[in-house]
């Protein structure tokens, strides 16, 4: 059972019985802890410099003689935080990599009220903290309610993402927390003629751009595609003034 347990967290099954063996005996010679383990003496060595360097073992000499022995177990613990760690600090690289490479364009398309929440929701995952927006506030207002707009601003803003925001300069909806430069509401903003804006809302975030419509049509999607999201953004940033 501590071997399954074990090789199942990460170690390998020679770490796992020398580790055991070590446990069992206290400080011991190879020969010893070999013969416990059931792995040739040759092979047992290597095998202790891997769980010394871990910190899972140490090492005294006695004469010419080594003895190893096993440290407490909650270094084990200790250790498997440690990695997770290491992992973490490297995932969003490693995403981005699996994105670039591995992800074809892919297309999700909404229907309805309920839908259009869904890629709003979407959006909060946005991890460059960083989002470009087209928005008409009057026909988002009309399609969701003045409760989820106004709320999702302020989720979008606790999460720490700031919204680079086209609005029409005049004909919509301007009071807070709508369509206003803001460090509260963690927006910046530019102006331009009511004639540009047909759909309520367009985001360029991350890898994707989402669009959704008016409550007349009512529909939206996503797209997810690195070299679309980053097209949409560099025609975004030539509006913005960029």
């Amino acid at each position: 059972m501590y071997e399954t347990t074990l090789i199942k967290a990460g170690f390998n099954e020679k770490q796992v019985k020398i580790y055991l063996a070590c446990l069992e005996l206290g400080r011991a010679k190879v020969p010893d802890i070999a013969r416990r383990a059931g792995i040739k003496r040759t092979t047992t060595y290597g095998v202790l410099d891997e769980l010394l360097s871990l910190g899972l073992v140490n090492v005294s000499v006695r004469g010419r003689t080594k003895l190893f022995r096993a440290q407490k177990p909650a270094l084990l613990t200790d250790l498997l935080d440690e990695r997770k760690k290491r992992i973490e600090s490297v995932l969003p690289h490693l995403e981005q990599l699996f994105t670039a490479s591995h992800i074809r364009p892919q297309l999700q398309f909404f229907e309805g009220k309920e839908g259009m929440k869904r890629i709003f929701e979407d959006t909060l995952k946005c991890r460059s903290k960083k989002m470009f927006q087209i928005v008409k506030v009057k026909e988002w207002s009309s399609l969701l309610g003045a409760d989820f707009t106004s709320a999702y601003i302020q989720k979008r803003a606790e999460q720490g993402i700031t919204a680079y925001a086209i609005h029409p300069k005049s004909g919509d909806i301007y009071d807070e927390p709508y369509a206003r430069e803001s460090g509260v509401w963690k927006r910046h903003v530019r102006y331009m003629p009511p004639s540009l804006f047909y759909t309520s809302f367009i985001m360029v975030y991350d890898d994707k751009v989402a669009m959704v419509s008016t409550k007349q049509e009512n529909f939206g999607f996503i797209i997810e595609s690195r070299e679309f999201a980053r097209t949409m953004e560099a025609y975004f940033s030539i509006l913005y003034g960029n």
